[in-house]
């Protein structure tokens, strides 16, 4: 089962969440290996996975806002999220 991070906020029935792995090194063979760190923001549904591979939190709120802006939902979303993340 795939891990699906941490939970940064939620629009409706939509939810913003975030997995970041740290830089790491080992020592293999008498040399010390480096793994880079990463980020990565993710959308969910529920518990289903809609979009993923973005590395920023305002671009996958404003993502789901445009989806909500199709579905015509968008006087649901707190107005605090919309100041925070400067969603149009």
């Amino acid at each position: 089962m795939e891990k699906r991070g941490h939970h940064i906020c939620k629009m409706v029935n939509y939810a913003v969440r975030q997995k970041i792995t740290k830089e790491t090194s080992r020592r293999i063979g008498g040399k010390i290996v480096k793994t880079p760190g990463d980020v990565e923001v993710m959308i969910y549904k529920n518990k289903s996975k809609v979009e993923g591979g973005m590395k920023d939190i305002k671009v996958a709120a404003q993502k789901i806002y445009d989806i909500l802006k199709k579905e015509g939902k968008t006087t649901t979303v707190d107005k605090r999220l919309i100041k925070k993340y400067n969603l149009v």
